[in-house]
């Protein structure tokens, strides 16, 4: 899953915090999953873009609040995002695991 961003169902409402932002992305990440019968513990890999390093504790606490000590593979990009408004925004690897 490539592009997550922080947009409401709408598609057009774009909150303005860091932790607005990354709460709509983690649930349209588990909306995705879940439709493949999927679930957090089968992401293997999570790449996010920041747009700002000063986000990157609050980036690390929602992780953790969403994966608590499940392992991965962790990328953070600093970077300028496309749209300015955006706060991050997420790539996701998942694979089934054998359950």
């Amino acid at each position: 899953m490539s592009g997550l961003n922080g947009y409401q169902a709408d598609g057009k409402t774009l909150p303005e915090s860091f932790d607005e932002q990354a709460e709509l992305i983690w649930g349209h990440l588990r909306t995705i999953l879940r439709s493949a019968d999927m679930d957090d513990g089968d992401l293997v890999s999570l790449r996010t873009f920041l747009a700002d390093p000063a986000d990157d504790e609050a980036n690390v606490r929602m992780r953790v609040k969403r994966l608590g000590t499940q392992e991965i593979s962790l990328t953070v990009v600093c970077c300028r995002l496309l749209d300015p408004r955006w706060k991050l925004e997420m790539e996701a690897v998942a694979a089934r695991s054998s359950r």
